[in-house]
């Protein structure tokens, strides 16, 4: 409704004239009857404030009204004046009256119309994905009133989508202070972005989402904000049918239609994400977030070129925004061109993004990973954390020892792997974030088997189960059954340890960028379970999976180069030549310089390809599997 409190006659505005009027969260463009139609002049430090109400199904007016502000203090007042002769004309039954919660616009939105209006002009940048900018308006707005709820929410939002967490956060929290002078429509808003900040309150924030749709059916933000909701638990179809809702009624918001492409990935239907990203172009605008969305879907099909396109452009619409250049530096790193990726990563340190540049020097160590240079890694990963820490980015710190935690389990050098992972999950705890919680267990976990240590091997694995028994996403219970497998593989129970790692991947959606970074993590034991019981052909499957991986090895490229080792072994044991000196070959060209501590396995690898080039030793295939 438009400045009518809570009424459920659907109105909605036409463009307008209204730019410091209109509440434009609290339109419905959705089921409208009715069409209000505004426009103001100025003469002085008068306003004539003019309004027609149109009758949306057969084009006519029903009333056109007028009314003069002295001033912009009266602006509001004489707004609700013409909300009550609005009103009046509708022909409203005397229950839809009594039903009218009818609240002043100054007190529903702010007292200030100047407030609003930068408001108004922030809300115009996060739509288009320019956050420093909208900050720097709404920073006004809560400047002349510091009670205005939508504007904290809306600079909440921009701080959430830059990797501000906790700055989000807070954000959010002055936004649910305030949310009790609010419309209904607006306070359920609040309280659902307030609720799903930690997943211990999800259900809140669904309960609040319920009461919103109980009202507005169609609500782009609440729709929206669900379907985020549902793709943390990873409720694929749920979260596309929330996004639906925004999507077929053509709203002209580029939200829905990025976000739908993340559930439709998670069920592999790759197409059907890049239709409706093109939909979106076609039909409305030229947008970057929508570019590199069809650049995310082409990076997982391996279509290089293409994705590589799509950011250029995306790049071209915001040369001064820094997120386009992290999915270019991904599309290098993807196609093995590190050095491309590496310069890449390092111009975005350029950027005066905080945020950019912890993630630049964190992904340059999960670049090295891919090259075996794991003493390069830590060390990008230790000056990652101490920028966090410079920065004051606590959750990001979290990260950076994780990272080293895994460069040190892989080294087994436990006592330093235990110690990181200890340090990143009191971190993570603190900041609440699920997925790094349960990971964070999980390799704490892997460590202390690696130890032998019974007693703290038995309390870590405890500890495991009761926080993925704890997670309302239920499915994160995979990382318990990828622990039990690597349990078994332990004791040489390889049919047990596959049974579980099966178990664990058919938990996991197909590759997207909602959390499923570690892909390759899952395959990798089921491959070499296979591979340890003698089934070559089933191991060969697996290890070729991780081969064809892109977003699910990026965490994960010391797992995807090594396949490429395990693979050449596999096919030069089935008799497969040329496919074990390809194997082999790709493997050298990954590793060539990798750490000293591996350079025996490349050793071996060029080895084992001159053998099979000059045909001096001939392998006896093995029997079928």
């Amino acid at each position: 409704p438009f400045l009518l409190g809570d009424m459920r006659v659907r109105i909605a505005t036409a463009n307008s004239g209204f730019k410091i009027l209109s509440k434009l969260e609290s339109l419905v463009s959705l089921s409208v009857n009715h069409i209000l139609k505004g426009s103001y002049i100025k003469a002085g430090d008068n306003f004539v404030i003019t309004a027609m109400l149109i009758n949306i199904t057969n084009g006519e007016t029903i009333s056109s009204l007028s009314v003069k502000a002295e001033g912009e203090k009266n602006i509001f007042p004489k707004v609700d004046e013409l909300t009550r002769e609005i009103k009046s004309k509708l022909k409203l039954t005397n229950d839809q009256i009594a039903s009218d919660m009818d609240k002043e616009v100054g007190k529903i939105t702010t007292s200030s119309p100047v407030a609003y209006q930068y408001y108004a002009q922030g809300r115009k940048y996060l739509i288009a994905g320019e956050y420093r900018k909208s900050i720097q308006l709404t920073e006004k707005a809560v400047a002349i009133d510091p009670e205005f709820a939508m504007a904290y929410r809306s600079m909440g939002k921009a701080y959430y989508n830059m990797g501000y967490w906790s700055e989000g956060t807070k954000y959010i929290r002055n936004a649910m202070k305030f949310s009790d002078r609010l419309s209904d429509r607006e306070r359920y808003i609040i309280q659902g972005d307030f609720y799903r900040s930690s997943e211990k309150t999800y259900d809140k924030a669904i309960e609040s989402y319920n009461k919103l749709f109980q009202l507005y059916p169609q609500d782009l933000i609440g729709s929206s904000a669900v379907g985020i909701l549902y793709e943390n638990l990873e409720k694929w179809d749920k979260a596309i049918e929330r996004y639906e809702v925004c999507i077929s009624n053509k709203n002209e918001s580029y939200y829905p239609y990025l976000c739908i492409a993340t559930p439709y990935q998670a069920k592999g239907l790759y197409e059907k994400a890049r239709e409706v990203l093109e939909y979106y172009l076609n039909n409305f605008q030229d947008h970057y977030l929508i570019r590199l969305g069809l650049a995310k879907n082409y990076i997982i099909q391996q279509k290089f070129d293409l994705a590589l396109s799509e950011v250029e452009k995306a790049i071209s619409l915001v040369p001064n925004i820094p997120w386009p250049n992290f999915r270019k530096a991904n599309i290098y790193l993807f196609k093995g061109d590190f050095k491309e990726s590496e310069k890449a990563y390092e111009k975005l340190l350029d950027y005066k993004e905080n945020t950019a540049q912890v993630m630049a020097i964190g992904f340059i160590g999960n670049l090295y990973f891919s090259q075996g240079r794991l003493a390069e890694a830590e060390s990008k990963f230790k000056r990652a954390l101490k920028m966090a820490k410079k920065f004051g980015l606590k959750n990001w710190s979290a990260y950076p020892h994780l990272n080293i935690g895994y460069k040190y389990l892989i080294s087994e050098k436990f006592e330093e792997s235990l110690n990181e992972f200890t340090e990143g999950l009191t971190i993570i705890k603190e900041s609440d974030l699920p997925i790094g919680q349960v990971r964070g267990r999980y390799f704490k976990a892997i460590t202390l088997l690696g130890m032998n240590s019974a007693d703290r091997v038995q309390k870590a694995e405890d500890e495991l189960l009761e926080c993925v028994k704890n997670r309302m996403n239920k499915k994160l219970i995979r990382f318990y059954y990828l622990y039990k497998g690597q349990k078994k593989m332990k004791k040489n129970q390889y049919s047990k340890a596959i049974e579980h790692f099966n178990h664990a991947l058919s938990l996991l959606p197909s590759q997207n960028y909602r959390g499923n970074f570690y892909y390759a993590l899952f395959i990798d034991p089921l491959a070499f379970a296979y591979f340890k019981s003698g089934s070559l052909e089933k191991a060969q499957k697996e290890y070729e999976k991780i081969t064809t991986l892109t977003i699910g090895r990026w965490y994960s490229g010391d797992i995807y180069a090594k396949a490429f080792y395990q693979l050449g072994k596999i096919y030069e044991q089935r008799g497969f030549k040329g496919k074990a000196i390809d194997s082999y070959q790709k493997f050298i060209d990954l590793w060539k310089n990798c750490d000293p501590q591996f350079q025996p396995l490349v050793k071996d690898a060029r080895k084992r390809v001159e053998t099979l080039t000059t045909g001096s030793r001939r392998p006896t295939p093995s029997k079928k599997n």
